[in-house]
């Protein structure tokens, strides 16, 4: 019965998730905090009792800071395999995203040796919990403590951690958290970036392991084939790599044939990696330092295609400069329209950027879309690119109002292709061109000329094993004024 509701919500066939089975409850209770980077990146801190795990969905990261009050949105119980669960579910499941493990252990109920006894399960009905998590991150006292009045149908709850000797003040912290569910976040104030100063590459070069591992089993690709592909590709790659914050598409074991091999995205650098690749300190929102790494070279590159990177998301602006991009995005979704009409939209696009006199570049997203990029030389930092980006969007939606849309919801898109501007923001990340994307095929982000895109094109026509036969017959490079201008931007 506790596990109506969790089952009722997914299809078993297409999501690898566990499915609502009895479980032998642990002899001592676990608890589990599963990083999820679904529509918002949250985490979901569960608890065992009554032989399911119940459940909060955190937005921000647990702290051991007790003046760091977490919003916890109580959710439906989910079964005790759950705590082992780590992949991707599927676009078009409830939850889509990718799911890992970020902290677990066991723990004690403290209301248990209150004057009057109370399970986890009772405390859950009176709207208090007590516990003392024994995890690698999380230790010491915490509350739940449910919150008065329900905010919008969802049961909120806040987590604390109770003062105690593991308790630590957050890094960036000030005072108690007063912020209110649903508010939004006040504006940061612009760190500067804290640079590590690499040392030389190895002279030998980069050493490489396991090559004959399958990356792609669909299309017979090992690692070596991905490593080589990184290595011929790089003179093209690296000018959109170099000095941005890089976050790592990883796949250590490949895609599998099944689709449940481990899929993360690695934002902090590990300090087991070599001290001559580079890196940058950057807060995150909750106010811990991030140590992006910067691919600035090959021997860089090289290491982490060795790692199981298939593919790099880049910012948009450089060190030099965070808080101003140097270039812009127009991501074309095609969900279920038909490409010609990403195409038309594409080319629309086009046509209103050389009204106000912006050049626009083109490339295939390594999946069913498009990507206009422009070049970022006017005033204003990342909102002042947003703003002129929406409203550009707009005027090519009310061209094609049958064809193209502003609606996020994939639900209510219908055939229509989604403009998206809504990357253009600091902190986050787009595809650069040349890179391979990690699903079947190993499709890449492929550059084009403008009177090569027509409906008949076919993203999957670029792949790693068709790209090097394009670049040989390509008498021009089409992203090669685009480089010129990054150049010039980064020079400023």
């Amino acid at each position: 019965m506790h596990l109506d509701e969790y089952q009722a919500k997914r299809n078993f066939r297409k999501t690898p998730e566990p499915a609502a089975e009895p479980a032998k409850p642990h002899r001592r209770p676990i608890f589990v905090v599963q990083e999820h980077y679904a529509t918002r990146h949250h985490y979901d801190f569960r608890l065992e009792a009554d032989g399911v795990l119940k459940s909060w969905a955190v937005p921000k990261q647990p702290s051991l800071d007790p003046s760091q009050k977490r919003l916890a949105v109580h959710v439906e119980d989910h079964p005790l395999a759950y705590a082992g669960f780590k992949g991707t579910i599927p676009e078009g499941q409830y939850g889509a995203g990718v799911v890992s493990i970020w902290d677990k252990g066991t723990y004690e109920n403290l209301l248990g040796d209150k004057p009057t006894p109370r399970t986890m399960t009772e405390g859950i009905k009176a709207g208090r919990l007590e516990f003392a998590l024994h995890g690698k991150k999380l230790h010491g006292r915490f509350a739940l403590v449910r919150m008065h009045g329900k905010g919008r149908g969802k049961d909120n709850w806040l987590l604390i951690k109770m003062k105690d000797e593991s308790a630590r003040p957050e890094p960036g912290a000030h005072g108690r958290s007063t912020a209110k569910p649903g508010a939004k976040p006040r504006a940061k104030a612009s760190s500067p970036a804290t640079r590590h100063r690499p040392s030389r590459p190895p002279k030998e070069g980069v050493v490489l392991t396991n090559l004959d591992k399958l990356m792609y089993p669909d299309a017979g690709i090992t690692k070596g084939d991905v490593v080589s592909f990184y290595r011929r590709i790089a003179r093209h790659l690296l000018p959109f790599l170099r000095d941005r914050p890089t976050t790592l598409e990883r796949l250590p074991e490949g895609l599998g044939d099944n689709g449940r091999t481990p899929h993360f995205w690695q934002k902090n650098t590990p300090s087991s990696y070599p001290d001559w690749i580079a890196r940058v300190e950057l807060p995150s929102e909750e106010g811990e330092t991030v140590r992006y790494v910067l691919v600035n070279n090959l021997e860089t590159l090289l290491y982490l295609a060795n790692q199981g990177t298939l593919t790099f998301h880049v910012w948009f602006s450089r060190i030099q400069d965070l808080d101003r991009p140097d270039f812009v995005l127009f991501d074309l979704d095609r969900g279920q329209a038909s490409f010609a009409d990403v195409v038309a939209v594409a080319k629309e696009l086009r046509t209103l950027l050389k009204t106000e006199r912006k050049q626009a570049f083109i490339k295939t997203s390594g999946k069913t879309g498009l990507h206009v990029l422009v070049p970022w030389t006017a005033e204003g930092g990342y909102d002042a690119a947003r703003t002129w980006a929406q409203g550009l969007a707009e005027r090519a939606v009310e061209t094609f109002p049958n064809q193209a849309t502003l609606e996020r919801s994939k639900a209510k898109r219908d055939q229509r292709v989604y403009v998206d501007v809504m990357q253009n923001v600091k902190g986050r990340h787009a595809v650069p061109p040349y890179v391979l994307r990690a699903i079947p095929g190993a499709p890449v982000s492929m550059p084009l000329s403008w009177r090569e895109l027509t409906p008949a094109l076919d993203p999957a026509q670029f792949n790693l094993k068709t790209v090097f036969r394009r670049l040989a017959r390509q008498k021009r490079d089409p992203l090669a004024q685009w480089v010129r201008a990054l150049t010039r931007t980064a020079k400023g």
